[in-house]
């Protein structure tokens, strides 16, 4: 019982391992739009596009059994970290 507990555990910090590896490749991404919007004065947010990203997670979420609200929370504390990175605040 102990070991399965261990091998579910074990699962767990690898999908983690993930998840933290994932989102600082996209970080890297939000750095280069970011230069791309300085370089060429573009506004930070675009309120459509982060709109229209939204509403795709959270219909992703939905249909893997993901939790609306718990989908949208993450994808702000996503946006908030791009526009912080991005040298700005939105």
């Amino acid at each position: 019982m102990v070991e399965d507990i261990k091998s579910l555990r074990d699962r767990i910090n690898d999908f983690d391992n993930s998840i933290i590896e994932i989102l600082a490749r996209r970080m890297k991404v939000v750095k280069k739009v970011g230069e791309f919007k300085k370089k060429y004065n573009l506004p930070l947010c675009d309120v459509k596009r982060q709109a229209e990203v939204l509403d795709i997670r959270i219909k992703q979420g939905k249909n893997v059994g993901l939790n609306e609200k718990f989908v949208k929370e993450l994808y702000n504390l996503i946006f908030d970290e791009a526009r912080r990175l991005q040298g700005r605040k939105g």
